[in-house]
């Protein structure tokens, strides 16, 4: 008996192209919600300021209020009691506004909650030590009311939700897709990850074989159909390529913040910046007060000549560090700031987290976040970001439409065969 011709062995290739199909089309619309999302927040603010919805402007000439003024300012102004001061920034340029924000009532009151590390961890940690692993389930600026004042002289121009409307929807959809407890920012992470492996297997899959590069890059006026949907896909993927996997790398980063810091600390040994300044305990003294906020900016940049106050975060409970942000001159908005740890008890700094003496492991950590958001690099840059979130509604229609007039016209030469073959049957007869 005559043996049939033998199956076809799947390759690597194949099976790879399997993957980066079926990945792409069960997760495509949640990954068109992605990028359409992201792409909105990229320039929110000036959206926001075309309609007339964002900051203030600020005229009034003078110099700047020291931020214990600022913040008694903003105390005066609230109406609201069990509202504590948490932070206070100074404007970044000429202009702007300066900020303070309240918490939600009664949050110095409430006891922390915590998931990851071990039970017990943040309690038993030493002063000016942090809680290793232990990542609030809340964050503190949840339900916190933002004033925003005149930094010269001192006038409330407007008090605010933090982050309300569209742009609160956009970015919770973003960030965590209405889920809260963590959940939802890990499934966004997850959706990283499925970008990151569509970008990786798609560079495997687009690389053109010897004496075809030239094409591979262009989008030729003559292709139509399946060649025009694949000409796209690859042409917009391969130029897109090293800011499109920029970008969800960062984003797998936010999502997964402790997971990627010990990954690139394999590479590049450095301190858990995250811990250090967030999570930083000091033991109060009793009989004696904490120090004021001004006080400890002064200590800051004693600390580190050459700077000017940007931020300060303040204590909730007397067992937290104050935090400082400095900033050097020509610094960009978004771009990572100096941050002091202060012991307000003992008036002394804990530690500084300067970007200039970091290790190449911590500055990478340290621009996670900026580089996501297309912050503190410029226009260009932050006009690339928007494109990355941009390109993948582009991804999701070729892609589809590449599956779709493949299986189309597979259906089509199947049923011709059915067809010659029934003809074959009858003319036999």
């Amino acid at each position: 008996m005559a043996k049939g011709p033998r199956p076809r062995r799947r390759t690597f290739r194949y099976w790879l192209q399997q993957v980066h199909l079926w990945v792409g089309l069960i997760l495509l619309l949640p990954l068109v919600m992605m990028g359409f999302t992201g792409a909105v927040l990229v320039y929110a603010h000036d959206i926001e300021h075309l309609l007339g919805q964002g900051e203030p402007e600020v005229k009034t000439e003078g110099e700047w209020q020291l931020a214990g003024r600022l913040i008694e300012a903003a105390k005066a102004a609230n109406n609201e009691p069990g509202r504590i001061p948490i932070a206070v920034r100074w404007p970044v340029e000429l202009g702007e506004p300066a900020a303070v924000r309240l918490s939600r009532p009664g949050m110095a009151n409430e006891r922390p909650q915590f998931r990851g590390g071990q039970q017990g961890e943040a309690a038993n940690a030493q002063p000016g030590q942090p809680a290793q692993g232990r990542v609030p389930t809340r964050s503190p600026f949840a339900g916190s009311l933002q004033i925003l004042i005149d930094p010269a002289s001192l006038q409330v121009l407007q008090t605010q939700q933090a982050m309300t409307g569209w742009v609160r929807f956009f970015h919770d959809l973003h960030g965590h897709i209405f889920i809260p407890g963590g959940v939802g920012r890990e499934i966004v992470g997850w959706l990283g990850v499925a970008m990151l492996v569509l970008g990786c297997s798609g560079l495997y899959l687009w690389w053109p074989k010897p004496g075809q590069w030239k094409q591979a890059f262009m989008v030729r006026r003559t292709a139509k159909g399946l060649r025009l949907n694949r000409e796209l896909h690859g042409a917009v993927g391969i130029w897109s390529l090293v800011i499109f996997l920029l970008v969800n790398f960062t984003g797998v980063y936010l999502a997964f913040p402790q997971q990627i810091s010990a990954a690139v600390n394999l590479v590049s040994p450095g301190r858990d910046m995250r811990a250090a300044m967030f999570q930083a305990r000091v033991e109060p003294m009793h009989g004696t007060p904490a120090m004021g906020v001004d006080e400890a900016v002064d200590l800051a940049r004693a600390r580190v000549p050459g700077t000017r106050f940007l931020n300060a975060f303040l204590p909730t409970r007397p067992d937290q560090a104050l935090r400082v942000g400095l900033v050097r001159p020509g610094h960009e908005e978004g771009a990572p700031v100096v941050t002091v740890i202060v012991d307000p008890y003992r008036r002394t700094v804990v530690d500084v987290f300067d970007p200039q003496a970091m290790s190449a492991g911590e500055k990478a950590i340290t621009w996670q976040r900026a580089l996501h958001y297309g912050i503190g690099l410029g226009g260009v840059y932050k006009f690339l970001v928007f494109v990355s979130g941009v390109i993948i509604p582009i991804f999701a229609v070729t892609g589809f439409l590449m599956w779709w007039i493949k299986r189309r016209n597979r259906r089509a030469g199947e049923r011709a065969r059915q067809a010659i073959l029934r003809g074959a049957g009858q003319a036999a007869e």
